[in-house]
């Protein structure tokens, strides 16, 4: 049959790709790049490397693709380790940076000055800032795994209040444990975390989590160039937050002139320079940057949350100063299901130390009986990406330019990350029907995949499908571009 589509790059067969074999992908390493930390739990490929750190409440504290790190980590707290304690006050957060968990809903973890629920910051310590227990593993895929285990988080937990001292619950309300199990595979980015929430205790509870990852947002310390590390949101204009509006920003133009004032540079009304820059509520939620998808970069000045539900199930976060994405592919949002707020996602600018952005993921609420828990599966993915923003992300890689037919030109092209190490497949199909599979090139996490291909002869198809097929010979749809 005459092909359906000459592909103007060299064509390689995936007969060509040597099958890698299985390699060692997980250690244990005593002071990891001299961070001072004995027993850090070590995944690692040829694409990317992950740091979990016993000491530091089990974070991940670093996730990086080749040499580009994902995660902030706060140099202030290198090597630290803190007692297993809910003892602490405010300015007393042992914020070690990376990947942290905080139980939801926040506003009632702790108490008030009476000693009935309330909220306090820092977040309950020892399933956020205490030691963890991390073991390696074997899951049933037969991939090694690091697995994390939190004590028990007894809730509510004290409060101080200035000269009246600590405030303690009357009684143990809530006892929680958490537990994370996560691997990677040799040849992909992907990073597949499950994450376990039990109820430990005697009485039933209504809990969820929030997993956030600190992200990178300046190249050098000082340097404050936030306009170059942004988040990319998917969002659906029928699907709305429960006060009825698209989005909410957690500050106004009066806070964030009291932040920068008391926290950055002393600021005057009188001036209108002034005024015109920092009297609002942000400059730095760039807005709708494609069809569905919302952009925000870092705003050093500025201490504030976004929130917005997201649409479809993924949030990306990207290094526009090296064109790296990492992505979180979390569980479908279900309007069914009780979120926290009613959202499954935040994302907040922090100004805190050297400063941070970070990507929120929310789980639903749950129902748990003593003895019972949920587990909630997120994967992360990185890739090497041409250009913002990103349009969409699914297990297979990063679009930021999708599929396109030139009738023109008669051309199809397309422009990617992908999260997997194989070869570039075009299916050309006709409705469930495979006519032909074209194979274009070799693709891997760490290169832009680009495609730029001669389209003829179509009228028998209905659409082209892109698609990844990895070193195991499973295919991973990237793209699809429906022709009829």
């Amino acid at each position: 049959m005459k092909s359906f589509v000459n592909c103007i790059i060299i064509l390689i067969s995936v007969s060509c790709l040597a099958q890698e074999s299985v390699t060692e992908t997980v250690f244990v390493a005593e002071n990891y790049k001299g961070w001072n930390w004995e027993n850090v739990h070590v995944a690692k490929n040829k694409y990317i490397s992950l740091a979990v750190v016993p000491d530091a409440a089990g974070r991940i504290l670093e996730y990086n693709l080749g040499e580009t790190p994902s995660l902030w980590i706060n140099p202030k707290l290198l090597g630290k380790q803190f007692p297993a304690t809910d003892e602490v006050k405010q300015n007393e957060w042992r914020n070690f940076g990376g990947y942290r968990l905080v139980p939801l809903p926040y506003e009632n973890c702790s108490v008030d000055k009476d000693g009935n629920r309330g909220k306090r910051w820092p977040p309950p310590a020892i399933i956020g800032d205490a030691p963890y227990k991390v073991v390696t593993g074997k899951n049933e895929l037969g991939f090694k795994t690091i697995e994390v285990t939190s004590d028990v988080q007894a809730l509510p937990v004290p409060k101080f209040f200035g000269n009246k001292g600590f405030v303690y619950p009357t009684e143990i309300e809530e006892e929680l444990q958490y537990a994370r199990t996560l691997y990677i595979t040799t040849t992909s980015s992907l990073v597949y975390i499950d994450h376990t929430l039990k109820n430990v205790g005697e009485k039933p509870v209504k809990r969820g989590i929030m997993i956030s990852s600190q992200h990178v947002s300046e190249t050098t310390e000082g340097e404050q160039d936030g306009e170059n590390y942004r988040v990319y949101i998917p969002f659906d204009k029928n699907i709305k937050l429960p006060n009825g509006e698209q989005y909410e920003i957690t500050t106004n133009p009066d806070a964030r002139w009291r932040y920068i004032n008391r926290n950055r540079f002393k600021l005057d009304k009188k001036n209108p320079e002034h005024t015109e820059k920092y009297y609002n509520h942000g400059t730095n939620w760039n807005g709708e940057v494609a069809p569905g998808i919302f952009e925000i970069e870092y705003d050093y000045n500025l201490m504030a949350g976004f929130h917005m539900i997201a649409s479809d199930s993924w949030l990306c976060y990207v290094n526009k100063k090296n064109n790296t994405a990492f992505a979180k592919i979390m569980e479908p949002y279900d309007s069914k299901l009780e979120y926290d707020h009613g959202l499954n996602n935040a994302i907040f600018c922090s100004g805190l130390e050297t400063g941070y952005i970070e990507t929120e993921v929310k789980t639903p609420l749950y129902n748990l009986a003593p003895s019972k828990s949920f587990t909630y599966r997120e994967i992360k993915g990185a890739a090497k990406i041409e250009n913002a923003p990103v349009l969409n992300v699914n297990l297979a890689g990063i679009t930021t330019q999708k599929l396109t037919f030139d009738k023109a030109l008669n051309t199809i092209s397309g422009t990617y990350g992908v999260f997997h190490e194989g070869f570039a497949t075009a299916y050309v199909m006709d409705n469930d029907t495979v006519l032909e599979k074209i194979q274009l090139q070799a693709v891997n996490p760490l290169a832009v995949f680009r495609l730029h291909m001669e389209g003829e002869n179509l009228s028998k198809a209905s659409s082209i499908q892109l698609v990844i097929v990895d070193t195991n010979k499973t295919a991973h749809v990237l793209d699809q571009l429906e022709l009829k």
